[in-house]
């Protein structure tokens, strides 16, 4: 079984992708600001898909907890990571942010999603 680090990187890659020209057609230059939610979103879905997935062969019970932990977990620390990012930056810095980090997440939350349940489709059966 390949890990995630591959699928995760080549997802980003295309979010990367998708974003900056996201920025560009609204009008909004890229900064490294802008790239920040990309980077955090990328690192807690590979580190939650690698701890997932471990589970997924040796303990399928397990998996449903860690499946389930992971995306309760994910979703508060983006959400304490969104808040400290809106109350730091500028309104006008903010507003974009706020709303790339929301479309960046539900698009790692496809992502995730859609990976783990092709790999539970996938596992033998007994």
């Amino acid at each position: 079984m390949r890990g995630p680090l591959l699928p995760t990187l080549l997802f980003s890659g295309a979010c990367a992708v998708a974003l900056w020209a996201g920025l560009r057609l609204f009008g909004i230059a890229p900064t490294p600001v802008h790239f920040a939610p990309l980077i955090y979103l990328a690192l807690v879905s590979y580190a939650s898909l690698y701890w997932q997935e471990r589970a997924l062969l040796t303990d399928p019970k397990g998996f449903v907890r860690r499946f389930m932990t992971g995306l309760v977990g994910k979703m508060l620390l983006s959400m304490m990571v969104l808040l400290v990012l809106v109350l730091l930056l500028p309104r006008a810095d903010a507003v974009p942010l706020a709303l790339a980090f929301g479309v960046l997440y539900l698009a790692y939350l496809a992502f995730t999603s859609v990976r783990l349940t092709g790999r539970v489709r996938n596992l033998p059966r007994a």
